[in-house]
Parts: structure tokens; C-alpha cells; sequence
């Protein structure tokens, strides 16, 4: 099933003329990563990701997907299909983890610009109305708070709430509010597209927590003495393993920060798989990466022309300070 769901999302967003990419393919049972399907659009980034229960989340992908949008400046597509309980329904947003979750239908019209206006809640759903002119209506139809009120079934400071939008009514009192207002436009659309963000990489990650190997944990180091902070992706839920940042407080990109970064997986042999992944990665975004391996790992030829340095650990031991850094990526 989330195989077709993708393949639908793909049509439709094409259509659209936004541009798609997968790493992968359709008919994989399983995508590691954080994302289904990355999508470009001018400067515009949507990441992708289909859940078959959104009660049933893995917080290191959660964790991943909340990173990568404050990092490429991105917002997450969440498609869900059901919860512990049922299927999801059309045109209601779903929020677990601060993140809106939505169904395929809902996302074919917010592609066609329709837009959702019920949050959904526990047994119910609250719909988002437009305070505003829930009140210029009311005013204009002469119609005071009491009366409103008691048409209702609720007290006159939850009509002040729903006006100031301090409160949202259920779905059955906002039913009753557009047949009392005679107006079915008072819905105030959710713009799931730009919903915010909000995670804390700096606090998020806990190097000791994550185990990485020896080799990992020596990059970590050399990476530490350098001056340079850090944010891992151990469990493999993005097509690299780090993003170096010169200041983790302020993620703005100037062309080189953030460095996304591959490291070997076999101390003995180089994972051309991975750094294909992490060269497409890099292609689609337009940013500065970097592959470290181990000393001994043989690169192949085809490989070393590529836009993408391949660091090996001697040269970045012999690193001091950012600004060699900067310079030794540039040079290579």
C-alpha cells in the first residue's frame, strides 16, 4: 500500500511541476531513511514520508525529520494511513510529535489548494474558524453573544473565545455556527506546507547514547578539536552520517555550512552505494558535502574526479583550526 500511495504522490506533485526524487525505488518494502521522497521546487523543499500508523512513530525518525527541515529550511510532508484505533479521515490534520499528519486524499487537495480547517482530537475533531468574521457576521446580522450562546448550547465566554480564537468549537458547533451565520466560509485553512518546526538539534543528540564505532568516534574527536560542532545520524535514517555546522545555534547557510558528511562503513572497503546516495543528496540541494574514510580504503578512480571530496582520517588529523578545514575541502 505505501508503495502505491508514493507512487500517486509522484504523479501529483509532478503535475504540479515540482520536481521529484527518490533514493531507491518504488517497489522497496522498507526506506531506511527519514523520507520517502525528497521534492524541489524553486527554493521550495518538501520531504516525504509515509506512515502506515502514526501511533506507532520511531522517535529516531521523528528526531531525523525534525533535523533535516531546520537544516535544508524544509517542511515535512507526513501521509498517515490509520491510528491504533482506524483509518485516518480526509481533510483533518492529525499532530503527534508537533507534526502534522494527513491522509492522501487530504494532500491531493491541499495540491489543488484546498486546504483542511478540522484539527483532529481525541474523539473528536475542533475546526479552525476565522474569529474575525465569525463576529463581523454576527454584528452584522444583529444577533448579540447571548443569543448566539444559547443557540449553541455553550456560555457566552466560549462565543468571546471562539471569536478571539482562544478556544476552537468541535465539528457539531461549528456546524450550528454556519447555519445560525448562513455562511460557509468562515473556515480558517490550516497550511500544512508551512507548518513550523520546532526542534533543538543542540540538545537532541547525546554523542555517548548514540555508540558510535571506534572510527566514528575518532571523527568525533578530530572534528572536536577542530572547533566545529556536530550532529550525527547513527541510525541511519538520511543519506549521510553527520552535518558539521561552525556555529549549531545558527544554521544559516553561507554557501559551505552545513557540511553533510559520509563516513566508511568497512574499515576495508569503500561503500560506493552510500556515496551515491550522499552525491544525489548533495546534487538535489545544492550543498557542500564530504566523504571520510579510513586511511587504508582503496577510493576508486572513477570516484576521485566527483564534486564530492574523499577525505581520509590522516589528512583531517593534521587539521587545527575551521580555517584549514575550510581550506583543505575547497582544495580537494
Amino acid at each position: 500500500m505505501i508503495e502505491k500511495i508514493l507512487q500517486r504522490i509522484d504523479v501529483l506533485l509532478k503535475k504540479a511541476n515540482f520536481e521529484t526524487f527518490l533514493l531507491g525505488n518504488f517497489a522497496s518494502k522498507t526506506n531506511k531513511f527519514c523520507f520517502d521522497l525528497l521534492v524541489k521546487k524553486d527554493k521550495i523543499i518538501f520531504s516525504v514520508k509515509i506512515f502506515n500508523n502514526i501511533d506507532n512513530l520511531n522517535p529516531a525518525i521523528i528526531r531525523d525529520i525534525k533535523s533535516l527541515s531546520l537544516i535544508l529550511k524544509s517542511r515535512p510532508i507526513l501521509i498517515g494511513i490509520k491510528n491504533r484505533y482506524q483509518k485516518l479521515d480526509d481533510n483533518k490534520i492529525y499532530i503527534r510529535e508537533d507534526l502534522p499528519f494527513i491522509t492522501l486524499n487530504t494532500f491531493e487537495n491541499l495540491i489543488n489548494n484546498k486546504h483542511p480547517y478540522i484539527l483532529a482530537r481525541r474523539g473528536r475533531g475542533v475546526v479552525f474558524l476565522n474569529g474575525k468574521l465569525m463576529k463581523t457576521l454576527r454584528e452584522k446580522q444583529s444577533i448579540t453573544r447571548r443569543e448566539i450562546s444559547e443557540q449553541l448550547g455553550v456560555t457566552i465566554r466560549t462565543v468571546s473565545a471562539y471569536e478571539n480564537e482562544s478556544m476552537r468549537p468541535s465539528e457539531s458547533v461549528a456546524k450550528k455556527i454556519i447555519e445560525i451565520l448562513e455562511n460557509q466560509n468562515i473556515f480558517k485553512k490550516i497550511d500544512v506546507f508551512r507548518w513550523p518546526v520546532k526542534e533543538d538539534i543542540e540538545k537532541n543528540e547525546n554523542i555517548e547514547e548514540i555508540e558510535l564505532s571506534d572510527f566514528e568516534a575518532h571523527v568525533q574527536d578530530i572534528i572536536e578539536d577542530i572547533g566545529i560542532s556536530s550532529y550525527w545520524y547513527k541510525k541511519g535514517a538520511i543519506p549521510f552520517k553527520l552535518s558539521l555546522y561552525s556555529n549549531i545555534n545558527n544554521l544559516k547557510s553561507d554557501g559551505f555550512y552545513p557540511l553533510f558528511s559520509g563516513i566508511s562503513e568497512d574499515k576495508n572497503k569503500f561503500d560506493e552505494s552510500s556515496f551515491k546516495c550522499l552525491k544525489m543528496f548533495t546534487d538535489i540541494f545544492q550543498k557542500t558535502s564530504l566523504y571520510i574514510v579510513n586511511n587504508n580504503i582503496h577510493i576508486p578512480d572513477i570516484l576521485k574526479t566527483d564534486k564530492i571530496p574523499i577525505l581520509k582520517i590522516k589528512s583531517l588529523e593534521k587539521v587545527d583550526d575551521e580555517e584549514e578545514f575550510i581550506e583543505l575541502i575547497q582544495e580537494l
